[in-house]
């Protein structure tokens, strides 16, 4: 009897009390997996590892970010304080997507962390909210295609798919 693979760590439930976050760039698509609760210090470190992988961006600076966002979708103050100082000093760089794509699970649009999110990210960008993996995907794929890019290769372990 063979055993099962045995669940990525990614996706185990947070016995924990505190969320994980990674984050990397794979051609021109910024790929995020996050797992809340969503803390200050989980924040400040999505922010280290977006400037890392944001020094990694094309020349032309054109790219696409996927975000994963898996439950719990709780975020405190100093999470969103943190969050919005992110979102704000890429746009002082102008280190910008193409577009963002949020993937959450289905009936996660209106909890007051994706509208949040949502809310800040319109306000520099176009912003996409999918439910399901193949259609944020191609999502990722109508932009580039839009912007002239090819399509890009789906990242092995995109979840929810």
């Amino acid at each position: 009897m063979t055993q099962p693979d045995p669940t990525p760590l990614h996706e185990q439930p947070d016995t924990q009390g505190f969320g994980r976050v990674s984050v990397g760039l794979q051609g021109r698509v910024m790929h995020y997996i996050a797992q809340g609760p969503f803390d200050a210090a989980l924040m400040a470190a999505a922010n280290r590892g977006t400037h890392i992988a944001a020094a990694r961006i094309p020349a032309d600076g054109r790219y696409v970010s996927l975000m994963d966002f898996r439950r719990p979708l709780l975020i405190d103050e100093g999470g969103m304080r943190e969050f919005n100082e992110t979102v704000a000093s890429f746009v002082t760089r102008r280190t910008l997507p193409l577009a963002t794509i949020l993937l959450i699970a289905p009936g996660d649009e209106d909890t007051p962390m994706v509208r949040h999110m949502v809310s800040v990210y319109r306000q520099s960008r176009p912003t996409r909210v999918c439910t399901d993996a193949a259609a944020a995907w191609a999502e990722v794929d109508r932009t580039l295609g839009e912007a002239g890019l090819p399509a890009h290769a789906v990242p092995t372990g995109l979840p929810h798919g």
